[in-house]
């Protein structure tokens, strides 16, 4: 018998609706892949083209992309279509008081999109009155992923009240997943060019900073004299310096900053500026370092400080006259014996007056003064060892022959030797050798 069964008129209907969205879906794919390569992952009109294609593929009133701010819990607003600039300054959104509360909890899970039928009556809508007033009075959102995380949302609008049909919420999911795709690929990328950029700007840094190191030590008559200083970054706190005085003097300075990096190394910079321009002018050491004191306090927070040896070489009379601002690792060595400069102060910066004693030591021949810094005591080993200011001390002992190059070469083999194995050094490493003939 004869199926004369007549086809219902909703078959087609349903079958070019599903047409519809695959077309709608493979649109929106095609879209973010190719705008990526277009905007050359350049992230603000990625932003902005999303929002445009998210409201008018999904026929929004309007559509916006937040980012969260982890340090403010602000979700910023970094793109919208279709809103006024009045309800756009309206105030921050802040996450735990928004939708995003929502998004984060639901995140991975098989709900996590949020759809709020009514937004003046919703709890979870931050800005309900503003909302209202701009028209706006049923909204969608899903979080942006990165990492498994979510970092900011997506959200369309619509200006009249509505249920968003599955299929509805089935394209904004994938609207939401590949501008997920799309934005972590584009903050990667600017990441990537920001780091570029960091590096570059440590290596001009670290070309200053190597400038500012005298680049060979001075030719005094009767001593012999060295420094060498391996910064354990890119760029350190650590100087040294030699500062040529009238009537056969010689200024020797050695200081320490307390951290790394950047801003111990515009503090070095700072301190060593404020040396010279103080031991060029003024002759009585205690007010040198005095004024340098008050330049530094003045300028810096109180976790800021740099031990600090300032000492004043006169080759004829063989004397060394120095002031020790709590740089513990300053050392004699005569006849195989050794012996502390002691600080007689606290560091540079800690106080507001300076109270540091100067001393006058005799050298004799075969004497060798040592400064250097604790990166070489706290150098490690691979099993966490550490070097060790008595194994520096030992070796230093044993170096009576040795010319003040020599002296330094042997010591860094020793440390470089100990950590091979280790991680990078815990500290920059400094050394002044002054050996008297």
């Amino acid at each position: 018998m004869m199926d004369t069964t007549t086809p219902t008129a909703e078959a087609p209907t349903q079958r070019s609706a599903g047409r519809k969205e695959i077309r709608e879906q493979l649109t929106v794919l095609d879209f973010i892949s190719n705008l990526l390569t277009e905007s050359s992952f350049d992230l603000q009109p990625l932003l902005d083209e999303i929002v445009r294609v998210a409201a008018e593929t999904m026929h929004m009133k309007a559509c916006t992309i937040r980012l969260l701010e982890s340090d403010t819990g602000e979700m910023k607003l970094k793109s919208a279509h279709g809103l006024s600039d009045e309800y756009l300054s309206k105030g921050p959104v802040i996450a735990d008081r928004s939708i995003f509360r929502q998004l984060v909890e639901r995140c991975g899970s098989e709900h996590e999109i949020v759809e709020i039928f009514d937004v003046g009556r919703d709890p979870s809508v931050q800005y309900a009155r503003e909302a209202v007033t701009e028209g706006i009075r049923s909204l969608l959102a899903a979080p942006l992923i990165r990492d498994g995380e979510a970092v900011g949302a997506l959200t369309v609008f619509t200006a009249e009240p509505h249920f968003f049909t599955e299929e509805e919420q089935r394209l904004f999911k994938t609207i939401a997943n590949n501008a997920s795709v799309a934005i972590s690929l584009a903050q990667l990328y600017q990441e990537k060019l920001e780091l570029q950029r960091i590096e570059q700007e440590l290596k001009i840094a670290a070309d200053i900073q190597r400038k500012l190191m005298p680049s060979k030590p001075p030719k005094v008559e009767g001593f012999d004299i060295a420094g060498t200083y391996h910064p354990c970054q890119e760029v350190g706190g650590d100087f040294f310096d030699f500062i040529e005085l009238p009537d056969s003097n010689m200024g020797i300075a050695l200081g320490d900053v307390a951290g790394k990096g950047i801003p111990a190394s515009l503090l070095m910079a700072a301190v060593r500026t404020a040396l010279r321009v103080q031991a060029e002018n003024i002759y009585a050491m205690r007010d040198v370092m005095g004024r340098v004191n008050r330049a530094i306090y003045e300028d810096t927070r109180p976790d800021e400080f740099v031990t600090l040896f300032y000492g004043v070489l006169n080759a004829e009379d063989r004397i060394l006259t120095y002031v020790n601002a709590g740089h513990t690792t300053s050392i004699l060595v005569r006849d195989g014996e050794v012996r502390y400069l002691e600080a007689g102060g606290p560091p540079i910066g800690i106080l507001p007056e300076l109270l540091a004693g100067q001393e006058r030591l005799q050298l004799h021949s075969g004497d060798t003064i040592v400064l250097f810094t604790d990166g070489y005591p706290d150098a490690t080993s691979a099993d966490g060892r550490s070097f060790g200011e008595d194994r520096v001390v030992d070796l230093l002992r044993s170096t009576g022959d040795l010319s003040a190059i020599e002296i330094m070469a042997r010591l860094n083999a020793a440390v470089e030797l100990f950590h091979q194995d280790s991680d990078e050094y815990a500290d920059d490493r400094t050394m002044v050798v002054v050996k008297c003939l």
